[in-house]
């Protein structure tokens, strides 16, 4: 078997770890450093190649006009910005990849380019950052806008972003410090360049403020829909993924490295990261009784996974009949979510049915003893053509510890993952095979 790139996606971002969980709370504070800066060192340690921290600009009220069900179970909010997590997390560990999230559709170029240059200045080459285009209307209007754009120009608009951003970090020429004390000359304006931006939708002098910067920090994105998978096959070096059937992956990877070809990149050059998530039991019996339990779909299971569906779709889904099929839907928002929400079950399925198929298994969860997730794994990993996976799941310990401690040594023995990182940055980790 060949080996695989594993990572840990933080879908509750820089928020509350463990809500509902018998240990919440016990020995830390979800607001401050500590527990996440633990969990990395786990991480690190674990062989995981980067932790990305998922985050959102608003309070979701999609679902039923309210936002009632998400704040009672804390699934979106509230929630720090995960950029100043970035240094506690840099200063914990020496090799794992740490990779915040920024929206292209909020963050100005300049300010996202002298940001990210600053903490990869501090990262010695680890330093990540997953681009979102924010679908929300609600987080449009945070930001002084009625709603979000229309769907494809914020791709356009995020083409241009990202242009932007990499001119800015090379507007210094690698060798433009020259730090010539005799001749008084610290940096040689003539390697110092205006980028002189003027496009569609930013006009941008430049240059950077900052230093040059040694390697550029790898790019993240998610995009599922057709014109979210062109913009990751442009532009990005790792793509976050979800689908529900090894078919389904196996055509989400291949349209990406497609689009990554018809951009005139290599294929090889992306790593595309199917989001998983590992329910490690001990034996049968514990299997079958977690199977039951997230079969038995109560009000409140229903109402936090439909709230969750409505917030990243913008589709509120309580106006739904749970025993009828579910109408053709579309969005402005999140079209690859919708689309994998929808299709988790056959065609015709009701709502139910779907959030019972969701429930057993067949969305992300993968549930069984170590071995029999690690078996799991590493055959998906074949019939994919694969290159790995990010674990999802809350970051407070008894979480980590009961996912990441039985089933690292089953992946090892199993010779798809890692003993060790390298020293040569997040970069040169993912191009290690």
């Amino acid at each position: 078997m060949s080996l695989l790139h594993f990572g840990w996606f933080l879908g509750a971002g820089f928020g509350v770890q463990g809500w509902g969980d018998d240990s919440y709370g016990v020995g830390y504070d979800w607001k401050k450093p500590q527990v996440y800066q633990d969990a990395a060192r786990v991480f690190e340690a674990s062989g995981l190649d980067l932790l990305v921290i998922e985050d959102g600009v608003t309070v979701p009220d999609t679902y039923g006009g309210t936002a009632e069900v998400n704040l009672a179970s804390a699934r979106f909010v509230p929630k720090h910005d995960p950029l100043p997590l970035v240094p506690y997390l840099l200063g914990a560990t020496s090799k794992l990849g740490i990779v915040p999230t920024l929206s292209a559709s909020f963050y100005e170029p300049f300010t996202a380019a002298r940001l990210l240059s600053t903490l990869q200045h501090f990262a010695d080459g680890r330093l990540g950052f997953n681009v979102v285009t924010s679908g929300s209307d609600l987080a449009a209007q945070n930001y002084g806008l009625d709603k979000q754009i229309e769907h494809d120009l914020r791709y356009d608009r995020a083409d241009e972003w990202i242009d932007v951003v990499r001119k800015l970090w090379r507007s210094w020429e690698p060798d433009a410090i020259v730090e010539d004390a005799a001749g008084r000359v610290f940096a040689d304006y003539r390697k110092v360049h205006t980028i002189d931006h003027d496009g569609r939708f930013f006009t941008v002098r430049g240059p950077l403020t900052n230093a040059p910067l040694p390697e550029e920090p790898v790019m993240v994105q998610a995009g599922a829909s057709g014109r979210g998978q062109a913009f990751a096959g442009k532009n990005s070096d790792v793509v976050l993924a979800l689908a529900s059937t090894p078919e389904r992956m196996r055509a989400h990877r291949d349209a990406v490295r497609q689009a990554a070809a018809d951009a005139g990149r290599s294929p090889d050059a992306i790593r595309v990261l199917f989001v998983v998530q590992p329910i490690v039991t001990a034996n049968a019996e514990e299997s079958a009784s977690v199977r039951a339990a997230r079969a038995e779909l109560t009000q409140a299971s229903i109402d936090e996974a439909l709230q969750s569906i409505s917030y990243l779709s913008g589709v509120d889904f309580k106006r739904f009949d749970l025993d009828a099929p579910l109408p053709e839907l579309s969005t402005n928002s999140n079209q690859g979510t919708l689309d994998n929400f929808v299709k988790s079950a056959p065609a015709g399925s009701t709502l139910r049915e779907i959030l019972q198929t969701r429930a057993q298994g067949d969305g992300l969860a993968v549930i069984g003893t170590p071995d029999e997730i690690a078996d799991h794994l590493a055959t998906l990993g074949e019939q994919v053509g694969g290159d790995g996976f990010l674990f999802t799941g809350h970051v407070h310990p008894a979480n980590v510890h009961r996912t990441l401690d039985p089933l690292v040594p089953a992946l090892r023995r199993r010779g798809i993952l890692r003993t060790e990182l390298g020293d040569g940055g997040l970069r040169q980790n993912l191009l290690d095979f």
